[in-house]
């Protein structure tokens, strides 16, 4: 439109449209149609700047963005600040060496189990290798807490649970191994009665695979109470010292 006015301010000559001659328009003209433009111009813009429900409506795309990034705001501040103070006090150099010093044990308590078979079969119960089956999980997950899942607090309880039940076995393979290199003598070995079903030379070495299978799996389990005094010290330092809270509820998930 205000182009129009432009040229508006111009009209041709009456008598011919050919001509090349141009005279103003009258001044009470262009001021009627200025007037009008301007008139036009406020009657759109009035409905915009009187309407309160346009304002909210502008409002309202923004204030649906923030909702949901401040929901439970404080809920989520906090549990981030569990968890990086657990994994700050959670060292993993020393996790990481107990796990692979527990990987080096559990194989050679294995290798002496089928040692100590090949060379007599005399009180044989394979304790060494069925308790490995409990041994392993605990050992690996404890490596890959480190150097895959990130010493995550929920991982670490798994691993927690993991060697609880690797200590349990342990018991149970000293016992076993324990029960046999306490009533093994030479004096026993040579008597008829084990020499005319085993040789004596085997036995006596299977005595000593025993005896080191045996000092394997102590090492194994003072290992397994490392870890869990360890995790349970960590807990009192990340969590309750500073926080006063176990948080139980993600103790197991995330």
């Amino acid at each position: 439109m205000s182009i129009l006015l432009v040229l508006a301010g111009i009209v041709s000559c009456a008598q011919c449209p050919t001509c090349k001659t141009y005279v103003p328009i009258p001044p009470d003209l262009l001021s009627s149609l200025t007037q009008g433009q301007t008139a036009k111009s406020t009657s759109r813009v009035q409905p915009t700047r009187n309407t309160p429900q346009n304002t909210d409506a502008l409002k309202t795309p923004h204030t649906l963005h923030r909702t949901p990034a401040t929901m439970n705001s404080s809920y989520s501040n906090s549990l981030s600040n569990l968890e990086n103070s657990w994994r700050s006090k959670f060292l993993g150099m020393p996790v990481l060496i107990l796990g692979i010093v527990q990987i080096v044990l559990i194989v050679l308590i294995f290798i002496l189990e089928i040692t100590s078979l090949g060379l007599s079969s005399y009180s044989a119960t394979g304790a060494g290798i069925w308790c490995s089956i409990f041994f392993f999980p605990a050992a690996i997950s404890t490596v890959l807490l480190v150097i895959k899942w990130e010493r995550s607090r929920v991982w670490a309880t798994r691993v927690f649970i993991a060697q609880a039940v690797m200590l349990v076995f342990s018991f149970v393979l000293i016992g076993i191994v324990g029960s046999y290199v306490s009533s093994y003598s030479a004096t026993a070995a040579a008597t008829t009665t084990y020499s005319a079903y085993y040789s004596t030379t085997n036995l006596t070495t299977k005595y000593h695979v025993m005896q080191a299978q045996l000092a394997f799996a102590i090492l194994l389990m003072f290992s397994g109470f490392t870890y869990v005094t360890f995790y349970l010290v960590v807990t009192y330092l990340a969590l309750w010292r500073p926080f006063q809270t176990l948080d139980l509820p993600h103790l197991f998930v995330a």
